[in-house]
């Protein structure tokens, strides 16, 4: 909710400020046609739309890819903010918040896998119900981590509606334990023979 609270402040900032720059257009126009704001929205969505067209191109991707490195990455969080959101966006499957059930307090806990470590260790994102912009950060052992083969989306839809729909990540659960109980026991009847 905070977050969304700030996007908005951020857009109405960013109008406040356009508005200084469509000010000189909008005193051309008669006075009542001269809808500041609407000019400024539409400048707005032109820069971006200029914006998105640009990093399309390689110089363009090459100098977002500068930004990037020189301030973006300097912000704490965004890096794991771009990830998450590429992982949503199933822009990157393989990056990191794979989606995840992990063992926390005799439950099995919705969750993505943030890092993995040396030492047989994880680094986990838990998103809190209802609202999944809240959440907790655990280390935990790997043994207690159990990687889910569905997608970011319907681990968010499922947390967004109070559990609803968790039987697809128990079932996805079920088949990875299967999967794995079977190779092991073909582990063993190949040690043996």
């Amino acid at each position: 909710m905070l977050s969304a609270w700030l996007a908005v402040l951020l857009v109405l900032k960013a109008l406040a400020h356009l508005q200084i720059f469509v000010k000189p257009i909008s005193s051309r126009l008669p006075r009542a046609n001269a809808h500041r704001k609407i000019i400024a929205i539409l400048v707005l969505f032109a820069l971006c739309f200029l914006v998105g067209i640009a990093v399309r191109t390689a110089v363009g991707a090459r100098a977002k890819r500068l930004a990037e490195h020189a301030v973006l990455e300097k912000i704490p969080g965004y890096t794991t903010l771009r990830g998450f959101a590429a992982q949503l966006a199933d822009q990157n499957p393989s990056a990191s918040f794979q989606p995840a059930l992990v063992e926390i307090e005799e439950a099995l806990v919705p969750g993505f896998i943030v890092e993995q470590h040396s030492g047989n260790r994880s680094t986990v994102f838990i998103p809190s119900v209802p609202t999944p912009k809240a959440e907790a950060l655990y280390i935990v052992d790997n043994n207690r981590v159990h990687p889910l083969d569905v997608s970011a989306v319907s681990v968010m839809q499922c947390i967004a509606k109070w559990g609803g729909g968790s039987d697809n990540l128990v079932a996805a659960y079920d088949a990875a334990r299967l999967s794995s109980s079977e190779s092991t026991n073909k582990q063993h009847q190949d040690q043996r023979t």
